[in-house]
């Protein structure tokens, strides 16, 4: 075998974190079968299997930093959290541009990736600036290509995927891996107790750094909109929508990059295939679930109307949150929104065809999606 086994990954954990307990939830599961569809999908090259169990390793480290953490501060079981306000949809739709725009209010507390990467201790807000994390993800983010910039925007202190909380109960999408088997077993799988757990660190995280209204932004969160809401009862959904023709492709050719090393060429065509297929499947999901949690509960915003009208875009999502948008908040979005404008950093190339796609049999796959939501097709 390739890769540890669970068992072994966490007898290592708990060698290096000193502790045994690594808390609520089901993660042992996923975890398991994200070993076994790296063994049986993964074409890594082998200098990569460092880093990529290491990424594992260390979020089984912070399951028990947290529990640590609980058990010295219980009273973070009572940390209040309102909201969230969830942006969602199909990637490459514009829940980055939104997410960074409301992300400069300083009334939402923003989920920062650097925070997730190791939660524990939850940070401070007057040291933030010097927080070893967010100092290591600022250089991480420096070191990017230039063409990376053009095909993602990066905001430090936005809020961000919950990648690595979600990843900590090992039930996160993982669209970072070559592992389809994994994630076919996650688009069906109960994230019910992940969620639960989600809101377990969200707590940690703002028991020491203000305020309580929380804005969460995942396009996988279409996936699982039931679990989530279980989870979080007064949670809305701002959804965003975007041609399909547009969207596969360029979120293929997204996490192509993203992928390590494969060890040998990889197959562009089966990615193209799957990642079609998983966001499709992912957005037949949101439709059956959001009908079922209230139709009341979401706002959908057009990847045509942000970019046409950003102004009157963020104030109708501001008059349906029922939330008070300042003169000076307004202006800072716009501010941002004009350097930030698509182009501005240049352009991201890709075709369809690259990934075995085409824009026809695109649009024919997602049409009960182009037709729901009474979706604008791009030239």
């Amino acid at each position: 075998m390739r890769y540890p086994s669970p068992d072994q990954l966490l007898s290592e954990a708990i060698a290096e974190g000193g502790h045994a307990d690594f808390g609520p939830g089901d993660f042992r599961e996923g975890l398991a079968v994200l070993l076994d569809s790296l063994e049986r999908d993964g074409d890594l090259h082998p200098d990569t299997d460092a880093a990529v169990i290491g990424d594992l390793r260390r979020r089984l480290v912070n399951r028990l930093e947290v529990e640590t953490w609980y058990a010295e501060h219980p009273e973070v079981h009572d940390v209040p959290i309102r909201g969230p306000i969830d942006i969602n949809g199909l990637p490459r739709t514009g829940t980055t541009a939104l997410a960074d725009m409301l992300s400069l209010d300083p009334q939402f507390r923003c989920l920062r990736g650097w925070e997730q990467t190791k939660p524990v201790p939850p940070p401070v807000a007057e040291h933030e600036a010097v927080d070893p994390r967010r100092v290591e993800f600022v250089r991480m983010h420096e070191q990017r290509s230039a063409k990376s910039a053009v095909m993602h925007i990066f905001e430090v202190d936005a809020t961000m995927e919950d990648t690595e909380i979600l990843g900590m109960a090992f039930h996160g999408q993982q669209m970072t891996l070559p592992v389809p088997g994994y994630r076919k077993w996650w688009r069906s799988a109960d994230l019910t107790q992940t969620y639960e757990y989600h809101r377990r660190v969200v707590k940690l995280l703002g028991s020491t750094r203000p305020p309580d209204l929380w804005l969460f932004k995942a396009p996988h969160h279409k996936f699982h909109l039931e679990a989530l809401a279980r989870a979080y009862p007064d949670i809305r959904f701002v959804m965003t929508h975007r041609d399909p023709a547009k969207v596969v492709p360029s979120y293929t050719s997204l996490v192509s990059t993203i992928f390590p090393p494969a060890a040998d060429q990889r197959d562009l065509h089966a990615l193209g295939r799957e990642v079609s297929e998983h966001l499709r499947e992912g957005m037949q999901h949101a439709i059956e679930e959001r009908a079922r949690i209230g139709e009341d509960r979401f706002l959908d915003v057009h990847h045509r109307e942000l970019v046409a009208d950003p102004k009157g875009t963020i104030r109708r999502v501001y008059d349906w949150l029922d939330l008070e948008l300042t003169p000076d908040v307004e202006q800072t979005i716009l501010h941002w929104q004009e350097e930030n404008a698509m182009g501005a950093k240049g352009t991201h190339r890709y075709t369809a065809e690259q990934f075995g796609l085409s824009v026809g049999q695109i649009r024919s796959d997602y049409d009960f999606y182009i037709r729901h939501f009474d979706v604008a097709v791009e030239g």
